[in-house]
């Protein structure tokens, strides 16, 4: 099997052990951050004298560079548990269940998370707030066999190899809790409702899918999304915008769906054209679309009346304009301000320019834009001292 161990033994006291399997340790924080991005470290078990990959046969860690040292990791490893050793759940229980961790316990649980591959800062205070609810404090080793087993699992389920585990367990903690059986099942069962499909993006984008039933929920939700959009492939929405199965498809995104089409009807654009908007822009699906969504049509029509009307028949690039930012958004206001008309090019050329290649051709861009946010800024402070 992909992560079974065998031989070897117990013996080596400077290994992490579990049922007689011992797997290398987790890279240090400094190595780890020296490592690209899909540099997530992967364990492997030992079988008799030599080290067996869980990873498919082509993958070997030296491909990733990843030349940690050893015994910087094992120090680390030692210090948070003696750390978490010294937690008093006595003395530090919270109101409400769980312990309230010291500021030096949440630095050791910070330093563990990153060793096992967590790189955002916002998804280690995530786990380490979790730690204190859920007890993930109390046995480092058996936290690094979870992640090892979720990896495992990931492969041996659906042959998903490479994947950010890390990144998943940041953003979807209860993961570590899921027994490897019970994933695998519900892997196989995503895999049938997605067939062809990257599951290993699907996932890191969306890791909660994981707790999802399979059997019921996710397909009520994709036949939702098939009434609500019959012109749209619903298999490929979903691969592009996983976040979508995480929300209310007959509540919130029907809402959505309903206010997008009022307002592109507005302009000009028939239903049809807003379904192939969607297509183009899925998130345009999960976002505000009475506050945000119609502030950004506004500012653009404002900087140039009519946009909207003229890309009526160009459904993917009105989809582009609805998902830029505000900064994006003002490089139109600029250009209609401070460029002749023949030579300013359209609306959608200006959205779509990268932020170095718009800059360098319009240096005057970046102080103009610091203005028109600084102005806009005390409109709004006014709006709100008003109220």
């Amino acid at each position: 099997g992909g992560g079974g161990g065998g031989g070897g033994g117990c013996e080596n006291a400077s290994s992490w052990s579990s049922s007689c399997r011992r797997w290398e340790v987790a890279p240090s924080p400094r190595r780890l951050l020296a490592t690209p991005r899909r540099a997530t470290p992967r364990l492997r078990a030992l079988r008799g004298d030599e080290w067996k990959a869980i990873a498919p046969p082509g993958f070997t860690p030296s491909a990733l560079n990843l030349s940690y040292d050893e015994h910087e990791a094992d120090a680390l490893f030692e210090r948070v548990t003696e750390v978490m050793d010294e937690v008093d759940v006595d003395a530090q229980s919270a109101p409400g269940g769980g312990v309230k961790l010291t500021a030096s316990q949440k630095r050791a649980l910070d330093a563990f998370w990153l060793s096992c591959g967590v790189a955002s800062a916002s998804h280690r205070a995530s786990l380490v707030r979790e730690g204190g609810k859920r007890g993930l404090f109390r046995d480092p080793r058996r936290v690094v066999e979870r992640v090892t087993e979720l990896e495992d699992s990931l492969w041996r389920a659906v042959g998903i190899s490479e994947i950010d585990v890390g990144l998943c367990v940041g953003r979807f903690p209860k993961v570590l809790f899921f027994e490897p059986d019970f994933l695998i099942e519900r892997l196989r069962l995503l895999r049938d409702l997605l067939p062809n499909v990257n599951l290993r993006k699907v996932i890191e984008r969306n890791p909660q899918v994981l707790g999802m039933d399979m059997t019921c929920t996710l397909p009520a939700k994709m036949r939702e999304l098939s009434v609500l959009l019959p012109h749209v492939d619903v298999i490929h929405l979903i691969e592009t915008h996983p976040k979508i199965l995480s929300t209310n498809v007959s509540g919130n995104v029907a809402g959505n769906l309903r206010q997008l089409k009022r307002l592109m009807s507005e302009v000009g654009v028939e239903d049809i054209g807003v379904e192939m908007m969607v297509t183009r822009a899925p998130r345009l699906l999960t976002s505000d679309v009475d506050g945000t969504v119609r502030e950004r049509m506004r500012a653009i029509e404002r900087a140039s009346p009519g946009t909207f009307r003229r890309y009526a028949d160009k459904p993917a690039s009105a989809a582009r304009m609805l998902c830029a930012s505000e900064k994006v958004i003002d490089r139109i206001a600029f250009l209609h301000e401070t460029v002749e008309e023949g030579e300013r090019g359209s609306e959608i050329a200006a959205v779509n320019a990268p932020a170095g290649t718009f800059s360098k051709k319009h240096p005057g861009f970046e102080a103009w834009q610091r203005e028109r946010s600084k102005a806009r800024e005390r409109e709004r402070s006014a709006d709100t001292g008003a109220l």
